[in-house]
């Protein structure tokens, strides 16, 4: 069976792969299935696909939270009602200042005709007519990131680096720190989302200074993620995919 994660951007994209890849077996695989074409039009979108046993999941890292529907309608709508390519279907966003309801509700909506009704956190399976008239199912998957308040992914990681109290303070005290570089440094950190990545970053840089020059894929396969008690409870769905 083939399963798909869209997700906003390749931070998630690669967060999710180590993720998944530790927890739940599945291997990079270059090779897609033979009757799927989807491919990145862009550097800010990624598309790769992974296996375990005969199940292959396809993980797109879609090019930020306002291109998810389009993504979906482009390429990954007419795989689905035309072929039944997908039997599962997962959305990972952040929740930022929302109400998980109302992005349940804006989930919902991007997947439409295919899916009528998401939730956080459960599988539902949703009926769709496909390209011959026929009723297919597919079961699909909300995933709002953090789990039990607002935030994104960078808060998430945070809060997974902050299970250990010695780390948690300095996650406590880098915070504090970009607060108050944000005044002296403005034309660098000029939004809440770019002063959480500053936060995110100014705590890996003293963790591991060493590999302060790193990609970002280095540094997110750098930590071992897969034993956190706060991102097992937010990707237990998922693990299950």
């Amino acid at each position: 069976m083939n399963k798909i994660i869209l997700c906003e951007g390749e931070t998630d994209a690669i967060l999710l792969s180590y993720y998944l890849g530790k927890v739940s077996g599945w291997a990079f695989c270059k090779k897609s299935p033979v009757n799927i074409a989807i491919k990145a039009d862009s550097f800010q979108e990624s598309v790769n696909w992974y296996e375990k046993g005969e199940d292959k999941l396809l993980i797109c890292a879609v090019g930020g939270k306002d291109n998810v529907k389009a993504f979906f309608n482009k390429k990954v709508l007419k795989p689905i009602v035309n072929a039944g390519s997908f039997s599962r279907i997962a959305l990972v966003l952040d929740r930022d200042d929302k109400e998980v309801g109302s992005m349940e509700s804006h989930a919902s909506a991007i997947f439409r005709p295919v899916i009528s009704s998401m939730i956080n956190n459960k599988w539902i399976e949703n009926t769709y007519e496909d390209a011959y008239g026929n009723e297919q199912t597919i079961e699909a998957l909300l995933v709002a990131i953090p789990t039990e308040h607002q935030g994104a992914l960078e808060t998430l990681m945070m809060d997974s680096i902050s299970e250990d109290p010695y780390d948690a303070e300095i996650v406590k005290r880098a915070g504090a720190f970009v607060k108050e570089m944000r005044d002296v440094a403005s034309k660098y950190i000029d939004s809440n989302r770019q002063e959480l990545k500053a936060h995110l970053g100014v705590t890996w840089a003293v963790q591991y200074p060493e590999k302060v020059f790193k990609l970002m894929n280095e540094q997110i396969q750098s930590v071992p993620w897969e034993k956190s008690a706060i991102l097992h409870k937010c990707f237990e769905q998922l693990e299950n995919i």
